[in-house]
């Protein structure tokens, strides 16, 4: 799937529907999720309780409207070597993680 970043004041933002956030084991109750690097591909999955709380990389996603929205910041994008104002996402799914990595033509 190709989406593209929006901004969000001072950072970026990728909106997500709930069927995809149903599909990575999300509830209504609990949007906490877990960020992985690796190999310049984000991996986003559920987070359980073993994850470290204060942890950079366990994230809440923000509700917007109908849809929910992960916050990227802008060390993350360096990470991946994504430009937000040009380049567009690649997203897949496999075993309830998203896996998102630049999108190239």
């Amino acid at each position: 799937m190709k989406k593209r970043l929006t901004t969000a004041g001072n950072t970026w933002q990728l909106y997500l529907n709930k069927p995809l956030i149903q599909l990575l084991g999300l509830n209504k109750d609990e949007y906490r999720i877990v960020l992985i690097i690796d190999n310049k591909k984000l991996i986003v999955r559920k987070a359980l309780q073993s994850d470290n709380e204060n942890s950079l990389f366990v994230k809440k996603l923000i509700k917007r409207s109908s849809s929910f929205g992960l916050n990227f910041p802008l060390v993350i994008l360096e990470l991946l070597e994504i430009d937000p104002e040009k380049d567009f996402l690649d997203i897949e799914l496999d075993n309830n993680r998203l896996i998102i990595k630049k999108f190239n033509n």
